[in-house]
């Protein structure tokens, strides 16, 4: 019996690793070498519960015992410091089944002794099993029904296992559900939002400028006071500062004035302190050449976008008081690039 519990246990175990993805197969596999390896924990323990005559208490036995190993065997992995993985659990299962099974075949062999010695005529005082068979019993049957103070021992030898691990089992959840946790680092982050989140392309800012909508996300930190600046090609063109309220989200615009109109990609950064988001955008081509985005910048609000300047009446403002001066700036504008 015991070398058929093995057969059953070692094919169960070296099943379960291929099959998986196919529960199938994989779990019938699984509740084989459980019980298996439950039938060896019992017979090894008390050597007569795996031949008991009622099959409830049989059954229930293995059952109990085979779940145990499970739990067991992952609790030695995780105190040596190795991962809890289903091949470290397959091989401690064959390794613990390895020994059970050495343990109950030992156990089989010494009774097997006692009870040829007893069939030898050895007097009754010196038996080691008290009183005489029971009369179902004979030669040819071998039927070895145990006397109650075994199912005493047996059931000993499988409640203590299933006391101990429920205590240390429940201690242990009571104390990780009870023990005290770092918090949690807050975050603050800012994002293009509304039709801005969707750029993935470069943006064409108009002549008239361009209203982007950002986001600013604020959680598990205090409340604050950040300068919210608008970068263009690495220059501050505007900043101003902002009050981020603790846990909060808060939508707003950017206005992105003009950019020149030289062919160039200019990235456009957007920051709340040291968070920033942003994206490349190259200016119009009716825009001003060289651009005027130091004094047309701003900072709005949600839905406010800033009034557009308006050049003295009877000026061209497409016209400077020194022309040549600006072709220059716009030729190393081109050349920057």
């Amino acid at each position: 019996m015991t070398y058929r519990l093995l057969l059953v246990a070692y094919v169960g175990l070296a099943g379960v690793l291929p099959a998986g993805g196919r529960p199938w197969l994989a779990v019938p596999l699984c509740l084989a070498a459980t019980l298996a390896t439950g039938a060896l924990w019992t017979r090894a323990l008390s050597g007569i519960a795996a031949e008991a005559p009622i099959p409830a208490v049989r059954g229930g036995l293995a059952a109990v015992a085979g779940l145990i190993t499970w739990p067991l065997i992952a609790l030695i992995l995780h105190a040596a410091g190795q991962p809890v993985r289903p091949i470290p659990l397959v091989i401690g299962c064959a390794v613990l089944v390895t020994l059970l099974g050495a343990a109950a075949i030992l156990r089989d062999r010494r009774r097997s002794a006692r009870r040829a010695a007893a069939k030898a005529g050895l007097p009754t005082q010196r038996r080691h099993d008290p009183g005489p068979l029971p009369a179902e019993s004979s030669p040819d049957h071998d039927i070895d029904f145990p006397p109650p103070r075994r199912y005493v021992r047996t059931t000993a030898a499988v409640t203590i296992p299933v006391v101990l691990a429920v205590s240390v089992g429940g201690v242990t959840v009571r104390g990780y559900l009870n023990a005290s946790r770092p918090a949690e680092p807050g975050y603050l982050s800012i994002a293009l939002n509304g039709w801005a989140a969707a750029i993935d392309t470069p943006v064409t800012v108009p002549a008239r400028g361009l209203v982007v909508p950002v986001r600013v996300s604020s959680a598990g930190l205090g409340t604050t006071t950040l300068p919210l600046r608008l970068r263009v090609g690495g220059r501050v063109v505007a900043s101003r500062p902002m009050t981020v309220n603790a846990d909060s989200v808060r939508s707003l615009t950017v206005y992105v004035p003009a950019l020149p109109a030289d062919g160039c990609l200019h990235p456009v950064d957007i920051s709340v302190g040291d968070t920033s988001t942003g994206f490349y955008a190259r200016g119009h081509a009716g825009s001003d050449p060289v651009g005027r985005t130091t004094a047309g910048a701003a900072l709005t609000g949600p839905g406010v976008r800033p009034r557009a300047a308006r050049a003295p009446e009877g000026r061209d403002p497409g016209v400077g008081r020194a022309p040549a001066k600006r072709r220059v700036a716009a030729a190393a504008e081109r050349a920057a690039c």
